[in-house]
């Protein structure tokens, strides 16, 4: 009797034995998961066009079971985003996802993030030569190629000579946006469209609004159309952009076609301030960028890349929006 009772207890704690081990290993990988953390870094965090990015990428996090931190400088400007990139480095964080205020000025602190181990990627604006796993964003220069053949399209039939375009740009030397001017500059050549006037921003909602009203109130005659190469200015009520309005007001032939949509974009619509906008995905970018970085750190490779010059690039894709879609193709919040 005493012989059974001893084989008895023996099995039982066998039993347990097994049981803890099994819930040390699962409490294990649980611990992997959460020590793993992917920082995501908009251009700055005064501009809201990444908000939705921000959303979408602290979603992922949290249906992967990771940690995602939103960090950036306050101010687009590139030498801020490289300390922000030093302190990750110094931080030893799991991944990196990054919008390049330029990418010469990032290249360096990205290939050292990479060199100590750290996953690294770019969304919405690049850095191809620093040696990034992948971009996730919208294909730059057929952007701007898009932007153009709204803006000529909106003009077959309207009887003029010569289209006089006046362009607000972003950040100077920034990649996305130089990518867009390209693809704009090229597609209008040969035909009667022409840049007669380009203003940079720095990503500054209230810069932007400036340079159009200014520049609008003393060229609005000697202008045709604005192309707006990010939509900073409709981040805003209407009622900011007073000399824009009433030079669109004065003439069927004066025209805007912008990238970038946001709810405040509706009330543009409705009042025939914008003809195309030209919205990008930021809630895909913000996701993608979280999933393929994990992805990545998990030893797995990434999902939906092509292959291009510059490196791998997973398309988040645009979409048209004008006057007869908008209603339908606008998110309300």
């Amino acid at each position: 009797m005493k012989k059974l009772t001893v084989i008895a207890v023996t099995v039982l704690i066998g039993i347990a034995v097994l049981a803890c081990s099994g819930k040390k290993e699962t409490s294990t990988a649980r611990s992997a998961e959460s020590e793993i953390v992917i920082a995501v870094v908009p251009q700055s965090l005064a501009n809201p066009v990444f908000l939705p990015a921000k959303a979408a990428a602290e979603r992922t996090g949290r249906e992967l079971g990771i940690k995602v931190e939103w960090i950036a400088p306050v101010r687009a400007e590139a030498a801020e985003q490289v300390g922000v990139i030093e302190g990750l480095i110094e931080r030893k964080v799991s991944g990196i996802a990054i919008s390049c205020n330029t990418p010469d000025a990032l290249e360096g602190v990205l290939k050292r993030a990479i060199a100590e181990g750290i996953k690294v990627s770019t969304y919405d604006a690049d850095s191809p030569a620093s040696g990034r796993a992948f971009y996730a964003g919208t294909e730059n220069y057929q952007a701007g190629v898009i932007s153009a053949q709204q803006m000529i399209e909106l003009y077959k039939d309207s009887g003029l000579e010569k289209v006089r375009i006046a362009q607000l740009e972003g950040i100077p030397g920034a990649f996305d946006i130089e990518a867009r001017k390209r693809g704009f500059a090229d597609t209008i050549r040969g035909t009667n469209l022409e840049v007669v006037y380009s203003g940079p921003c720095d990503d500054d909602v209230d810069k932007s609004i400036d340079i159009i009203e200014s520049y609008t109130r003393a060229n609005g005659d000697n202008i045709d159309a604005w192309f707006m190469s990010g939509g900073w200015p409709y981040i805003v009520n209407p009622d900011a952009t007073p000399e824009v309005n009433a030079w669109k007001a004065r003439s069927p032939n004066h025209k805007v076609v912008t990238l970038d949509v946001f709810p405040t974009s509706m009330e543009f619509f409705d009042r025939g301030l914008i003809d195309v906008a030209i919205g990008q995905n930021f809630d895909g970018m913000g996701e993608l960028s979280v999933r393929n970085l994990y992805r990545l750190i998990k030893g797995e490779s990434v999902e939906g890349a092509v292959q291009t010059d510059d490196g791998l690039f997973i398309d988040s894709g645009v979409q048209i929006i004008n006057a007869g879609n908008y209603k339908e193709m606008i998110p309300t919040e």
